[in-house]
């Protein structure tokens, strides 16, 4: 996508970047630079054209709205006029998607789509949604809740992508995209402070290395969470993390047609662990929200590095060849207080490792005139380690954690056939190969104590899966008003190990079967009013067996016993509608809305008494709604208005529903002041203005009490952008 430089940019670029609210949620369009920049140009209604996506990986980049699937798409600018600085920011825009960090330790993920998700912060536990930057799969849920500044784009694909995608996308996938620099020299600078003590600097300069063959961008981040909870029982405020990063990128043309891309990052987040409270004291008023009596902040201390090399060749045959090597590493260490109170309950250190290693090779193009296809070789291989202390009451002692390898090989062929001018047909499949082989600490006989040196006896455990998800579609396309589309498939979700093997007498530490998802989706996407008006719609029907779960079980003798289990057969069924249009050519409306339902078709005998009807991180009903208006300045520019309210009915944390969310709410607010030179951007901007008390999860302490790690309450924000 081409860097946006002025007005006039601005608005070029919104046929690359704009329209996100068609598959996503509502105010993804309302809140969005290029509405503002095409309001002053009297072209407001632009703002409905399409973001592109390369989701289905041809050799050609797709409108969003062409593509027979439901996808959430944010582009750039999107990005930063909602003020996202993670992909958490995102969570309530989507229908029926929770980007949610889960909280035990800084920067892990639990991401969930259509009710499929998980509950855990083990490492050894794969995910149900796939989070891939760049091509590139990232194996562990650690170091994932990412920063958004220069991304080019979010795209959130609902539902089972096994067969472009590999394992572990049966609740869909989240695929980002850093932005390439073009050879043009460019420029931006942001900073910004929050009411909450938080101060954040980004920049990115970019330009030609050599004229026309190589170009080059540096892009560096820096950012100071002072801490926004207080501390009562240490004095100060806590929650307190500062993280840099620094991202080069180079893009080598040798020709017209072939390119090489190079993109690489490292960071670093360091400061207090994840701040937990008694959420049963918070709830009952007798310790107010936001606030923490633990007597230790803990500590995280994330490194990461990582490398991505992308090479496409054109006219092999009649389409392109795309190799995406990519290498990943992620040291964290990390400690928490998770009683959250006084009393030295529960205090838990951690450390993980994780190295991979992956490769793509794929051809894409045309085989006949009504013919195009898609074929490809995938390899992933990643070591993990893990240790857990576990401070019990001060005096007991226990030592989990594990070490796993695991390697997977796939093989995939996707074919699209245009029978008749509107109709096309695609049928696609893939295969999968996959062994793991774990060493994890034994917990038999009350386990080992020792956490500092965990020189503890290890059990030796291995599973080897294979799968093949095939895929078979059918697209209608409706002239140049929409179309209908329908799709029959399958996701896969790889068998796996747990690597806090507490009891293994109650849970066995694995390994557990994998889980497969078949899917039935039908979706209906419409441009009316000429343009000024966009309705998508979409229905699914999943059959999910042997799924997959980890259980959060209070227990006096480990506090909180974990575990991973096939917990039975499910059913998940469920609707999502977006719609935005423009009022007026300065006024525009958006909204959303999700409806899931899920329940227990088999339930696995071994493990029904810790089992609740409903499941976990599956909200019922969600919806968003967000206006926007344009106030065009005269000669002082241009000033957006713009608002967003977000609502997640309740819903269980944990397996055994005795954890609740309540009802979630989000609303937010912004002005945007774009002054007439077309460089600057001044923005004041709140998020959760009602102030609203959540936490990543809610886990019980030996049955005692709810404790679980905060989430941010009301944040007033202060942005100025400068681009050249």
């Amino acid at each position: 996508m081409a860097k946006l430089r002025n007005f006039k940019d601005l608005s070029a670029g919104l046929k690359l970047t704009a329209v996100t609210t068609a598959l996503a949620s509502a105010a993804v369009v309302v809140f969005t630079l290029p509405t503002i920049a095409l309001a002053q140009d009297g072209a407001a209604s632009a703002m409905l054209e399409e973001i592109v996506t390369t989701a289905r990986k041809r050799s050609k980049a797709e409108a969003v709205q062409d593509v027979p699937i439901a996808i959430s798409a944010f582009g750039a600018v999107q990005l930063d006029a909602l003020f996202v600085k993670k992909l958490d920011d995102l969570s309530y825009l989507m229908p029926n998607v929770q980007l949610e960090a889960v909280g035990t330790f800084p920067g892990v993920q639990n991401f969930s789509i259509r009710g499929q998700g998980i509950n855990s912060s083990i490492p050894s536990v794969d995910p149900t949604v796939g989070v891939f930057v760049d091509g590139v799969y990232m194996g562990t849920t650690y170091g994932v809740v990412i920063d958004t500044f220069d991304l080019e784009s979010v795209e959130v694909l609902r539902g089972p992508q096994g067969l472009l995608f590999g394992r572990n996308v049966t609740g869909g996938a989240v695929v980002l995209r850093n932005a390439r620099p073009d050879g043009e020299f460019g420029a931006r600078v942001r900073v910004g402070a929050t009411d909450a003590q938080q101060y954040n600097m980004a920049a990115a300069l970019e330009g030609s290395l050599i004229q026309d063959k190589l170009a080059g961008k540096v892009v560096v981040y820096y950012d100071d969470d002072q801490g926004y909870y207080e501390g009562t029982t240490i004095g100060r405020d806590v929650g307190a993390m500062t993280t840099k990063i620094i991202r080069p990128t180079f893009v080598w043309t040798p020709n017209e047609h072939d390119d090489v891309t190079l993109i690489m990052e490292s960071g670093e987040s360091k400061g207090d662990g994840a701040i937990w409270s008694n959420v049963t004291a918070q709830r009952a008023g007798a310790i107010p929200e936001f606030t923490t009596i633990a007597n230790d902040p803990g500590y995280t201390d994330m490194k990461w590095h990582q490398a991505m090399l992308e090479v496409n060749i054109a006219d092999v045959g009649k389409g392109t060849l795309t190799n995406i090597a990519g290498w990943r590493h992620v040291g964290a260490a990390s400690a928490t207080d998770i009683d959250g109170i006084s009393a030295p309950i529960f205090y838990v250190p951690g450390s993980t490792s994780q190295d991979q290693v992956s490769n793509e090779i794929r051809w894409s193009g045309d085989v006949t005139d009504n013919w195009q296809a898609t074929a490809g070789l995938y390899y992933f291989e990643q070591n993990i380690n893990y240790r857990e202390g576990r401070y019990i009451q001060v005096v007991v002692l226990r030592a989990l954690g594990g070490d796993m390898d695991a390697k997977n090989v796939g093989a995939f062929w996707n074919n699209d056939f245009q029978i008749l001018d509107d109709f096309s047909m695609s049928v696609g499949l893939r295969y999968t190969g996959e062994k793991k082989s774990a060493q994890i600490i034994s917990g038999v006989g009350g386990g080992c104590t020792e956490v500092v040196t965990f020189d503890c006896t290890f059990d030796n455990l291995s599973g080897d899966w294979t799968n093949v998800t095939p895929k078979i579609g059918l697209q209608w396309e409706l002239g140049d008003s929409g179309q209908i589309y329908s799709f029959w498939s399958k996701g896969y979700r790889s068998g796996g190990f747990n690597f806090r093997n507490a009891k293994p007498n109650v849970i066995p530490p694995g390994p557990t079967k994998e889980e497969e998802n078949t899917t039935i989706e039908i979706g209906y996407k419409s441009d009316f009013l000429d343009g000024r008006m966009r309705l998508n719609a979409a229905i699914f029907h999943n059959e999910i067996e042997g799924m997959q779960r980890e259980l959060n079980i209070g227990d006096p003798d480990v506090v909180v016993l974990q575990g991973t289990i096939n917990a039975g057969d499910v059913t998940i069924w469920g609707l999502e509608l977006d719609f935005v249009g423009m009022i007026t050519d300065n006024f525009s409306v958006s909204a959303s809305y999700g409806h899931q339902e899920g329940e227990y078709d088999k339930v696995n005998p071994d493990f029904a008494s810790f089992l609740g009807p409903d499941l976990p991180r599956l909200a019922p009903n969600n919806y968003s709604v967000g206006l926007s208006l344009d106030l065009p300045m005269s000669g002082a520019g241009l000033i957006n208005l713009a608002t967003n309210y977000s609502f997640r009915e309740e819903h269980p944390y944990n397996d055994s529903n005795t954890e609740i969310f309540g009802d979630q709410k989000r609303l937010s607010a912004s002005a945007n002041w774009f002054l007439p030179n077309d460089a600057w951007q001044i923005s004041l901007y709140g998020k959760n203005l009602t102030d609203e008390a959540n936490w990543g999860n809610l886990t019980s302490i030996a049955g005692l009490f709810t404790a679980g790690p905060m989430q941010k309450g009301r944040i007033y924000g202060l942005e100025v952008n400068y681009r050249q």
